[in-house]
């Protein structure tokens, strides 16, 4: 394992190579005019005065490499831990940049980068490691001050380095793990963020941010291959309203502890899409602002799929949870936890249907959480069907100690019309076998070719029931075998149809 430096800043003060002059053991120099991938630093190894004509620095391209200049040599010692600040490379890509295929940091090295560094990339290319070999393992780019400790410590921490890629796309390739720390990303070109494009290890970001600072309405934040992605406090800022995160290849992105996520005067009109043939996007969210955010949060597509889950987040309370075309079943945003300003919100949104928190029309004595009494309010659409896509509820579990004999299970429903047993079932998950962790399930509807008759009734009170109010019970006879967690899903198979449940489950 090693440790690498860069800093534009050191760098500058880095003399320039000079024909015909005298160095001594141990003088660093840089070439005369380095390029974005070529900003190495090259020490005095032998002593003499170096030629009238500037050698070719790229035949000396690897690291320790030598080159001869008149009577000196000179050695490539670009970042090397050995020298410190002193002899830090210039940019990030002159480490890593795959152009060159003479990737310094291999896994489980640590590139420490100034905090008053700064670089601009214009050239097609990749920041890589580990040489493009895959590999486990983690490289970590770390943002720190270079006035403290050498190798730096915790406290030498800081934010404020910072990459802009100008031309081309920015590819950051993960041939192995990659964690980047207080590092901010800028795009001015019209070319994507791509994580990704042959690598297919994981991208953690931790105190970055990343600024599609272009007017291009085709930019997206996205990837060419399959990846995972981390954004750990982690800020986005868009440039055209058509700007979103995507995806071409799968993508497992999760966001996590992130205040004010969204920023700038620009924004997304759909903050995620999926819109690639084929493809999926797949993204968690955990402790993140979002309510800058006041068109889709997902704005779905009929050729890829998405799947959105936002953990104790806040959104916009006009925000569209699941806009766009949906072409697939598996389309879904799900809400826990989350807060609009006004309201705790627990809601899913499928192709099937929407299900919300509704804190009107409850049942007498029902379901109460921290804030008060509340129902889940099931609001099927067209696509819904008996069989293959109802819409589901969220999952109502209870502590079941009653063993070895028959039970029933049954949930309270309302809505303005009578329900039949293959409209709306009860699907439970039980301990169904003695000894044994492995769950046993059970289904109110027990099979397809059950004649449809209605659902029994019910005399218990709703509050602000609907028009019409027909009270009925969902009812399922099982047989526990061992005590534990009973679960039990409401599926809504009927079309265009709204009904209210008392999320909790009674067992006798």
């Amino acid at each position: 394992m090693a440790d690498w430096y860069v800093s534009s800043a050191a760098y500058a003060a880095v003399a320039a190579w000079q024909a015909t002059h005298a160095y001594v053991i141990g003088d660093l120099v840089k070439p005369t005019a380095p390029a974005i991938v070529s900003s190495w630093v090259f020490r005095c190894t032998v002593a003499g005065t170096s030629g009238g004509t500037e050698p070719t620095w790229s035949t000396a391209a690897n690291n320790n490499n030598t080159i001869v200049s008149g009577g000196a040599t000179f050695t490539n010692v670009s970042g090397q831990s050995t020298y410190g600040w002193s002899a830090a490379a210039g940019t990030v890509f002159t480490l890593t940049g795959s152009t060159v295929s003479l990737l310094r940091p291999l896994v489980g090295d640590r590139v420490f980068v100034s905090s008053d560094h700064s670089e601009s990339n214009s050239t097609t290319g990749s920041y890589t490691a580990n040489n493009t070999t895959a590999a486990y393992g983690v490289v970590q780019f770390i943002s720190v001050n270079r006035a403290g400790s050498v190798p730096p410590v915790a406290a030498d921490a800081q934010s404020g380095a910072a990459i802009s890629q100008t031309a081309n796309s920015l590819v950051l390739e993960a041939f192995c793990d990659l964690y980047f720390q207080g590092i901010s990303f800028t795009l001015t070109s019209t070319s994507p963020v791509v994580f990704n494009n042959g690598g297919i290890k994981s991208h953690y970001f931790k105190n970055c941010s990343f600024f599609c600072n272009t007017t291009n309405s085709s930019v997206r934040i996205t990837n060419q291959n399959s990846s995972k992605v981390t954004f750990d406090n982690t800020t986005v800022q868009f440039g055209h309203v058509s700007q979103a995160f995507t995806c071409a290849y799968e993508m497992d992105f999760t966001w996590l502890n992130t205040p004010s996520a969204v920023v700038g005067a620009i924004l997304p009109t759909s903050l995620f899409t999926s819109n690639t043939t084929g493809n999926a996007l797949m993204v968690t969210c955990r402790g993140v602002d979002l309510s800058a955010v006041a068109g889709n949060i997902l704005g779905a597509s009929a050729t890829g799929w998405s799947k959105l889950l936002l953990d104790s987040c806040r959104i916009a309370a006009g925000a569209t949870r699941l806009g766009g075309t949906l072409g697939t079943g598996a389309d879904e945003v799900e809400l826990v936890n989350c807060f609009d300003g006004t309201n705790y919100l627990n809601e899913r949104y499928t192709p099937a249907g929407a299900v919300t928190t509704d804190r009107s029309t409850t049942l007498s004595g029902g379901a109460q959480d921290d804030v008060g009494n509340y129902s889940l309010k099931l609001a099927s659409g067209t696509r819904a069907d008996k069989f293959v896509m109802p819409l589901d509820s969220f999952w109502l579990d209870v502590e079941n100690a009653l063993v070895g004999s028959a039970r029933t299970a049954a949930v309270e429903v309302v809505s303005s019309g009578s329900l039949n047993n293959d409209d709306i079932r009860l699907f439970l998950e039980y301990m169904g076998t003695g000894g044994s962790a492995v769950a046993s399930f059970a289904d109110s509807l027990a099979s397809v070719l059950t004649a449809s008759a209605a659902l029994a009734t019910s005399a218990n009170t709703w509050n602000n029931p609907p028009g019409t109010p027909v009270k009925q019970l969902l009812q399922l006879t099982f047989t526990p075998q061992a005590a534990g967690r009973v679960r039990g899903l409401i599926r809504l198979g009927k079309v265009s149809a709204t009904v209210w449940v008392n999320p909790q489950i009674t067992i006798t």
